[in-house]
């Protein structure tokens, strides 16, 4: 902690220096031609656009456009979203499941165009590594919501808004191609089209990428700390092949009536080979090798249909249905070779098949009316989801049904909401708000058995913007969330892994309770030199009713193997502080040169009630950081840019009961991750540029230790597991007109 409060006095400080200094240059006789600016560099236009949109906003979100996000040439829209405030991931190399303030992914709601996406996901959640970074018109990162969105997000929203670029005619296209190290090429090429014609207006994009990602760890555990027993290295590779088809119409049916359609298509092909070598407890002699090629296809068709009336010009309203299909196949062949000191002594050939379907269809209506001062927004609508999961394994002939993911699920959720924005003193906006969502859960596990959960809750917000002077903006916001239960959680059957502490079995709980989230968020936004720059610190702090966390215990009725369950185990706080700051240093005397940072320090407690400890959220690390600069060269007409992204190192100490009901004290320390990203664009004409990156450059590892200590503290066991990471060259060439 001594290095995160002496890393945030500096950052506060060096922020101070660079306000004072920016605020004198602006009352300097010179000023700057920023018009200038934001024609030639098309990072600070970039900039400009968010900071404006982000002003405008009712509530406190961090906006970041398309020519900003794309700097650094990312294949997935993760990588990309790595490098904005207070983003992590579970791990070194994956960029699948976006973490808001270091919490688990499942406090984190991301919308695709302002609306969920279904996907494989059991958490409700949407992998974005298959969601193409240069399809991306902007993204947006909703801090605290309005009663419009819906209740889930306690951490926040990641809100990605696709290409829509209506305001010209014509398109692009754009050819990339690079080298994941010590893995294989990587490439993506897409191209896009829009314009408009009287009432008409469209927009059509398609992508496809060829993207690289390894996962190989290695894992050694040693009995009462020093002596070895037993341990495993993985070998892993994966290829992707992902596409990507989106479209936007709208239609001016008269003058006071919009229809617009937004189709969507989305396709990833995964292809993993994998190696898994298991020692003996002397970590010499080899006790199993298996070998899996897995295969995975995801799949997904979407359409949103809106019809927007205007009555007057003080009401209109929207009518919208949003229908979705999708399914995940994923089938494993492996082959298992045991051992008996070195000599092969049998071999298990087996498959294993795993089909999701899914669906969802979602109807609402909204209707906006000014009275005098207020702006009130109300609206209704519904949610109807269903999941089919079936997994079964094929062994000599024999089929073994994985009871864990064996089941249907039906959830429907209707909602309704109202909201008043008006201002109270002038130079300041209010907006209430007030959301109802009843849901049912339904649940049929593999022995026909249902589960059913039935929750009404009343969600009230409050977003308060006061304009202390221009430029400069205080924000408040008050509101409730919920995190529903992962829907694989809701029966009790048992899904089977490898029975380890690394990679334990798991059983649902058809006894979860939705959490219940209260949050606060507070802060300063201080828009500078023309807002090209900004200085900003935020403030905010969760209450958690019924925390789910995983809970780890041995079965002494299966072989002592490790399982995990879910249960609501207390109350928790999770608060914090995010300062962000971006300022061009024209006013030193460094034309084009802009620096930017961002930090998120978290500090989280946890009540636990099955123990009584009082410990952190599990892997909520305690600060995370970017620091980069962009350098514009007019004369070359290239900008270059460095992002330094770093996850602190942490230490979580969690009590477990063990197979006696002993109780147990687990330590893991995570190490620090450090990802160095560098890039280079050059404009060749108005038309035709092009663009280099080398990300990762640093590859770091990801080491986890792992100790057991028993009541009188003695060590039990330990465990080291380490997962190396890979550097990504990548160059691209786009064309526009």
């Amino acid at each position: 902690m001594k290095n995160v409060r002496a890393l945030l006095l500096s950052t506060v400080s060096v922020a101070g220096v660079l306000l004072a200094s920016s605020v004198h240059a602006q009352q300097a006789d010179e000023v700057l031609k920023l018009k200038e600016i934001v024609i030639n560099d098309l990072v600070r236009g970039s900039v400009a656009n968010a900071y404006d949109a982000r002003a405008k906003a009712p509530n406190a979100m961090t906006v970041i456009e398309g020519e900003q996000l794309n700097q650094f040439n990312d294949l997935s829209a993760g990588d990309a979203i790595r490098r904005l405030p207070g983003v992590t991931f579970p791990g070194v190399n994956r960029s699948r499941e976006i973490k808001l303030r270091g919490i688990g992914r499942e406090y984190t709601q991301v919308l695709i165009d302002g609306r969920p996406l279904i996907d494989g996901d059991s958490s409700r959640n949407f992998e974005v590594d298959r969601l193409p970074s240069a399809m991306i018109e902007r993204i947006e990162i909703v801090r605290s919501p309005l009663a419009s969105m819906a209740s889930l997000g306690a951490a926040g929203t990641v809100n990605i808004i696709t290409k829509r670029q209506f305001e010209r005619n014509g398109g692009g296209i754009s050819l990339g191609g690079g080298y994941l190290t010590k893995n294989g090429p990587t490439g993506d090429i897409n191209g896009w089209a829009s314009g408009s014609e009287g009432g008409f207006r469209y927009f059509l994009g398609a992508d496809y990428q060829r993207r690289r990602v390894n996962e190989s760890s290695s894992e050694m555990s040693f009995k009462s700390g020093t002596k070895p027993d037993g341990g495993s290295d993985e070998d892993q590779e994966r290829s992707f092949d992902d596409y990507l088809v989106t479209g936007r119409f709208e239609f001016d049916v008269s003058e006071k009536d919009t229809v617009t359609f937004a189709p969507t298509y989305s396709r990833s092909y995964e292809k993993r080979d994998q190696t898994k070598f298991k020692f003996d407890k002397d970590q010499i002699a080899l006790k199993e090798q298996g070998d899996e090629l897995r295969k995975r296809t995801r799949e997904t068709y979407a359409g949103y249909l809106e019809w927007a009336h205007e009555f007057n010009d003080e009401t209109r309203s929207r009518l919208f249905i949003d229908l979705q299909k999708g399914s995940e196949d994923t089938t494993r062949d492996s082959v298992t070779y045991t051992f008996k000191k070195n000599v092969l002594n049998d071999v298990i050939e087996s498959e294993r098949e795993n089909d999701i379907s899914l669906q969802r269809v979602a109807p609402g209506f909204v209707l906006n009316s000014r009275f005098g001062e207020h702006n009130v927004e109300a609206g209704f609508g519904a949610s109807f989801s269903k999941r089919d999961e079936e997994e079964n394994d094929f062994t000599g002939g024999i089929i073994e049904p994985n009871l864990g993911r064996i089941y249907s699920a039906n959830e429907d959720i209707i909602y309704g909401y109202v909201s008043d924005q008006f201002s109270l003193f002038g130079n300041d906006q209010l907006t209430a708000g007030l959301r109802v969502e009843h849901s049912r859960t339904k649940t049929t596990d593999s022995s026909s058995d249902d589960y059913s959960v039935n929750s009404t809750q009343v969600n009230p917000s409050l977003q308060y913007k006061y304009n202390i002077n221009d430029g400069l903006d205080w924000r408040l916001g008050v509101a409730r969330t919920l995190r529903r239960p992962d829907l694989r959680e809701l029966t009790p059957s048992l899904s089977t892994k490898e029975g380890t502490l690394g990679k334990p079995d798991k059983r649902g709980n058809p006894f979860l309770k939705p959490e219940k989230i209260w949050g606060v968020d507070t802060g300063l936004d201080w828009y500078i030199l023309d807002q090209q720059g900004i200085l900003s610190a935020n403030v905010y702090a969760r209450h958690f009713d019924d925390k789910m966390e995983d809970s780890l215990s041995r079965d002494a009725s299966n072989n002592d193997r490790w399982v995990k369950t879910p249960e609501n185990v207390g109350s928790g706080h999770l608060y914090g502080v995010e300062l962000e700051t971006r300022v061009p240093l024209e006013f030193l005397g460094l034309e084009n040169l802009s620096v930017f940072a961002n930090a998120t320090a978290m500090k989280s407690r946890l009540t636990d009630d099955r123990t009584g400890q009082k410990r952190r959220f599990s892997e909520t690390p305690d600060f995370v950081s970017n620091i980069g600069m962009d350098y514009y060269v007019p004369d070359w007409k290239t900008t270059f840019g460095v992002n330094l992204n770093t996850t602190y190192a942490y230490t979580q100490n969690i009590l477990e009961s063990n197979k006696d009901g002993d109780i147990t004290n687990v330590r893991t320390h995570f190490s620090a991750l450090n990802r160095l990203d560098l890039s280079a664009r050059t404009d060749i004409t108005e038309s035709f540029s092009v663009s280099f990156s080398a990300l990762n450059i640093l590859r770091t590892k990801d080491k986890r230790e792992r100790t057991t200590f028993d009541v009188n503290g003695a060590i039990v066991d330990k465990t080291f597991t380490k997962e190396p990471s890979y550097s990504s060259y990548y160059v691209r060439a786009s064309y526009k007109w």
